[in-house]
């Protein structure tokens, strides 16, 4: 993923992203080429590994190996209008943010593990239904799925959120996103675009006046 550096994410917001999106993208190499599954895997940060199942007709769990994780945080069509000053038009641009988490796929046909992380799946978006299933049923659930664990992971993430552009043009944006249902991006850059954005002001201001 090409990340200019203002753009990069921390490794704190990286995994703030990772433990909060829902599910994400899949994407393997097999015998047939690439091959990708939306879904659901928790981000345990303890062993730094994501986990999660697929469905064991899905014949992507075979392609152990490299594999990568795409997961994207609120993104947002920004009009051009939210972008210009009294010195300069612009144009319509996408905010997004994602992080590629890429690592080893490795399959876990293991009954024991798979209910471990099915559970703790389920815990992490406060469902416990599993628990309160018959025993059969989840035996006939478990033969149906196949456990996967991404590992030694490799993270990278990208803010594309305005942040470099002048606190005057942020706030615009900010604005811009919550008048048309954007809440979550408005949200991020006012906690993360709109400092930064006010720190490198500041900083430009403060090497202008030395000269």
């Amino acid at each position: 993923m090409y990340v200019p550096a203002h753009f990069a994410m921390s490794p704190e917001q990286v995994a703030e992203v990772l433990a909060g999106a829902p599910a994400g993208d899949l994407v393997t190499t097999g015998p047939d080429g690439l091959a990708a599954t939306y879904l659901p895997m928790l981000f345990d940060e303890a062993s730094g590994s994501l986990i999660g199942h697929l469905s064991r007709v899905n014949g992507q769990w075979r392609d152990a190996g490299e594999a990568l994780f795409i997961v994207h945080g609120p993104d947002d069509y920004v009009e051009a209008v939210w972008l210009a000053t009294a010195d300069a038009d612009s144009v319509p641009t996408w905010n997004y943010v994602t992080v590629h988490a890429r690592g080893e796929l490795v399959t876990h046909d293991d009954p024991a593990w798979t209910l471990a992380s099915v559970r703790r799946l389920s815990a992490a978006h406060g469902d416990a239904s599993v628990d309160e299933m018959p025993e059969a049923a989840v035996e006939k659930l478990l033969r149906a799925i196949v456990g996967v664990e991404l590992r030694n992971l490799r993270l990278e993430g990208k803010a594309k959120m305005s942040q470099n552009k002048s606190p005057q043009v942020v706030a615009q944006v900010i604005d811009g996103l919550r008048s048309s249902g954007g809440a979550g991006s408005a949200d991020w850059m006012l906690e993360h675009s709109l400092p930064r954005a006010e720190a490198k002001a500041g900083l430009l201001a403060a090497i202008r006046k030395r000269r």
